[in-house]
């Protein structure tokens, strides 16, 4: 029997979740993907911009500190850049 997420689950035990949000927009996916790591590397994040199969383009941006790492807050974001029929979707993810 299936059981609900959160239902008869003490809210001390409930499972982390890894979060996936879709966009989309007209602009170009390389062109978004370069703008976005700009952005990252304004404040002192590592980002990288690279293509992939199917015509999509990846950015993944981090900050490499040791306080991060002792306050285990030293995760990689990744935004996978997808174009479509007049739009590029996203998809963002975050991991370690």
């Amino acid at each position: 029997m299936a059981t609900e997420q959160g239902k008869d689950t003490p809210a001390d035990k409930v499972p982390a979740l890894n979060i996936e949000r879709i966009y989309s927009t007209t602009v170009p996916a390389d062109e978004l993907a370069r703008a976005l790591a700009d952005h990252f590397r304004a404040k002192e994040f590592e980002a990288q911009v690279f293509r992939t199969s199917g015509d999509r383009t990846v950015m993944q941006a981090r900050k490499e500190s040791l306080w991060r790492h002792l306050l285990g807050v030293a995760y990689a974001l990744t935004v996978v850049f997808t174009p479509g029929e007049g739009r590029t979707s996203w998809t963002r993810r975050s991991g370690r």
